[in-house]
């Protein structure tokens, strides 16, 4: 469950998608509660189910199954999900943050799923993360943990949506393109990106396609995104140790336009040996990982059981 969609799906224990629903996310708690249960009976309905897992954007208190904070999902906070939805849709709810569920469906079956060590990071609107430390999913004390996008790495830099200045998020994220894209063109109106913005609002795909174009100030600006994320990630190196790094979420269309830069700033400022293990890779499972994350996550491993994740 996002900002502006909800997804449903029932997937089995290998990770195959069988059934997939979409619904608008709507403004209001009790629309929101109807919507997700409506979106899981709708592709629940043919299927023996086990379990479904609702991921959610979102600091969570996880034994009250209740979101505390969503900058872009107000409408979600204080409800207690479980308690509310459980009822309505007959199966036992698992309510998980949406970018832990994401790393973990890259760790079950995308781009961590040979390794035991993963931190997986998504780049989109903002930065959402989680940790995979020794094939468990590192959630903290209260279930909150894993929140990468809102470690501090300038800390006189750009104010973030959650309040903060610096955040990793507030660098690295399509926001963050977009807003250093503006920038450029107040001191460069004559460059591809000014031309662009003459005529309408640049986004953080127009960046991208003007960088793949050989446009400088675009590469410009995706190389200090690439930095910034890779001091971030040099941090995660240094502290997790992971196998693998893999970045996943909108913004990796710009792809090694954006790595090899954070490749550079992790071998320079994460320290061996845990320097030379890290993989920084894409991940693989694109928008799917968070639907494929939330299901292996509700699911009893040592049931056979199709299960729902949205």
């Amino acid at each position: 469950m996002g900002g502006t969609k909800i997804a449903a799906g029932v997937v089995t224990p290998e990770g195959k998608i069988l059934k997939e629903a979409r619904y608008p996310t709507p403004a209001s708690g009790d629309r929101l509660v109807e919507s997700i249960a409506r979106a899981v009976l709708e592709v629940k309905d043919g299927f023996e189910v086990g379990g479904a897992c609702l991921a959610v954007a979102g600091l969570i208190l996880a034994q009250e199954n209740r979101v505390v904070f969503s900058p872009n999902l107000h409408a979600v906070e204080g409800i207690p999900l479980k308690d509310e939805i459980e009822p309505r849709i007959g199966v036992p709810l698992t309510v998980e943050n949406d970018a832990n569920a994401a790393a973990w469906g890259e760790f079950r079956f995308g781009a961590g799923s040979d390794v035991d060590h993963l931190v997986f990071l998504t780049l989109g609107t903002g930065v959402g993360g989680g940790v995979i430390s020794n094939g468990v999913l590192l959630r903290g004390a209260q279930g909150s943990g894993g929140e990468l996008g809102h470690v501090t790495i300038q800390a006189t830099g750009p104010r973030c949506a959650c309040g903060n200045r610096g955040c990793l998020e507030a660098l690295a994220s399509g926001t963050a393109i977009s807003r250093r894209a503006r920038e450029i063109v107040s001191e460069h109106p004559g460059s591809a990106l000014g031309r662009l913005a003459a005529e309408r609002k640049v986004l953080g795909e127009d960046v991208t396609r003007l960088a793949r174009e050989g446009d400088e100030f675009a590469l410009s600006v995706l190389e200090e995104s690439g930095r910034w994320l890779g001091i971030g990630l040099a941090g995660f190196v240094n502290i997790f140790n992971p196998e693998v790094v893999a970045i996943g979420g909108g913004v990796m269309a710009a792809g090694e336009l954006i790595l090899e830069a954070a490749r550079e700033e992790v071998y320079l400022r994460a320290r061996p040996p845990s320097r030379d293990l890290a993989e920084i890779k894409e991940a693989t499972l694109g928008p799917k990982s968070g639907l494929l994350g939330a299901a292996a996550l509700a699911r009893d491993p040592s049931s056979g059981e199709y299960v729902l994740g949205g």
